[in-house]
């Protein structure tokens, strides 16, 4: 049976299978408020993941969905999620629940998405028939358990695979390598790890190493850069907490490949998707039930059986008529070895009444003063004949969520 591998701060090694057994309801550990429990509800559990070792959260996920005991999981450091969590009625839960994971979106607004058995089940098996080829034997873990991507691919996936799985609580991005050990592996990451590892200087090739990155845009720069480099091959993994993986794609391919069993359309310039990953259900001021198919936020273009991912419509600006995304001019100054990170929001100067203008912070080591030349450069060498009105502002760094993903508020 594959090991379960744990590594943790103090740099101590433990190992454990997949039957060490815990019990769940019992342990205040993975219940933390057991009062909240109703008796007529036995098997509802709220999980986070700062209050449990990630071997042991990771072992626990695996009982609870064996076990069909719902873990409620999120971040607890999202305070607006904590009383909507707390104001749940188990009582008008679907009874084919067998997780709900929260999230506060891309609008701050917590939402829960409930997952079925059978819906996590059927996503499984799509991952684990595109990753079985690679004869995968060991899996290693960056993201937090408590993402659904987080839970399918980090917690799931590796004993679908029958691959020993590496956990720890925080990684460094030259650890992933490292950790390989000359078997196949598999890393579950995100973008902000692999662009800092394309920054290393590493000479020597991982052709065993296999990356899957989700929960936000790797620009195909980074990962062409990645397989030239280290000679390792990177899927990414487009989708979302209410609609599950919806497609793929591997390296600086620029076309998105829909999973087996997804259907995809356009409605207007919206993805519209439908797939049995798909919640059936919602949590936001009360239970909703999910119209299919799906219209999601995000703008495409179909090629054939694919489709080329433009931007969120909350992320899509025009300016003089032309249409920018907030997200490539962010990768365009990330480019920048002047710019270590951006941050890019849309703000209206309301008294000119002018076009919308551009926010943008950086982290960057060079003076304000020479910066404002280098994006000026950057922005008229890729817009031309469009004038983009900015304001600019150093920072020290730029606030990301517990998944990696920059925060905008």
């Amino acid at each position: 049976m594959a090991r379960v591998i744990y590594k943790s701060a103090e740099g101590v090694i433990s190992f454990s299978d997949y039957g060490d057994e815990i019990d769940i309801l019992e342990s205040e550990t993975l219940v933390p408020n057991k009062t909240r429990l109703k008796p007529s509800v036995s098997k509802n559990l709220v999980i986070t993941p700062t209050d449990i070792p990630k071997d042991k959260l990771y072992l626990t996920l695996h009982q609870a969905f064996e076990q069909g005991v719902i873990p409620i999981l999120y971040d607890k450091n999202i305070t607006s999620i904590k009383p909507r969590v707390e104001a749940l009625d188990f009582t008008t839960i679907p009874t084919n629940t067998s997780a709900i994971f929260f999230t506060s979106g891309t609008t701050g607004t917590p939402t829960g998405a409930l997952k079925s058995k059978e819906s996590i089940t059927k996503e499984l098996e799509v991952l684990k028939e595109l990753f079985t080829p690679l004869g995968i034997e060991r899996v290693v873990v960056t993201v937090p358990l408590i993402h659904i991507y987080g839970f399918l691919a980090g917690v799931l996936l590796p004993r679908a695979l029958d691959a020993e799985v590496v956990l720890k609580e925080e990684f460094l991005p030259h650890e992933l390598l490292e950790l390989a050990e000359d078997k196949k592996t598999l890393c579950i990451t995100n973008p902000v790890f692999l662009k800092v590892l394309n920054k290393l200087n590493i000479t020597k090739k991982y052709p065993n190493i296999t990356f899957l990155s989700s929960t936000g845009k790797l620009d195909a720069k980074v990962a062409n850069s990645l397989h030239q480099k280290l000679n390792v091959t990177t899927y990414q993994l487009f989708g979302s907490t209410e609609t599950g993986g919806i497609a793929y794609k591997i390296d600086d391919n620029e076309l998105w490949q829909p999973l087996s069993g997804v259907k995809i359309a356009k409605e207007g310039e919206n993805l519209s998707v439908n797939s049995p990953f798909i919640s059936d259900f919602l949590i936001e001021e009360s239970l909703v039930s999910v119209q299919k198919p799906f219209i999601t936020t995000d703008i495409i273009e179909i090629v054939d059986d694919s489709f080329r991912l433009i931007g969120r419509a909350s992320e899509i600006i025009k300016i003089s008529g032309k249409r920018i995304s907030i997200l490539e001019v962010e990768t365009l100054l990330e480019q920048s070895r002047a710019i270590d990170e951006a941050l890019v929001k849309l703000s209206y100067d309301v008294a000119s009444h002018k076009d919308e203008q551009l926010e943008i912070l950086v982290v960057s080591s060079m003076e304000l003063r020479e910066l404002r030349g280098v994006v000026k450069k950057i922005l008229q060498k890729n817009y031309k004949n469009i004038n983009i009105r900015t304001t600019l502002q150093k920072v020290e760094s730029i606030a990301t969520n517990h998944m990696g993903k920059k925060l905008r508020g």
